[in-house]
């Protein structure tokens, strides 16, 4: 198999397995418990436009459960060739 292709499919995986963990919520309790950590802690970072907190709790909600899944899939696809020495 060519190196574009090993690529193309390692990208297919990733997603495929990002998606299949989302839709199984396993990361949502751990999500649900950092949203308002991680809310305050962007707080501090300064943006042009100035939101109330409460409308940014959901979207770090969502965003802490993308992060999470991801690199999840990222270790179960990037670590799977390194531990078997390829």
């Amino acid at each position: 198999m060519s190196r574009p292709e090993k690529g193309s499919l390692r990208l297919l995986v990733l997603l495929a397995i990002t998606f299949v963990m989302m839709l199984s919520g396993i990361f949502d309790p751990l999500a649900e418990s950092l949203k308002y950590t991680v809310t305050n802690l962007m707080n501090y970072i300064p943006t042009e436009k100035l939101e109330p907190y409460p409308d940014r709790v959901e979207d770090n909600y969502f965003t802490m459960y993308i992060v999470f899944n991801a690199l999840a899939a990222v270790v179960a696809i990037g670590g799977k060739g390194r531990l078997a020495g390829a």
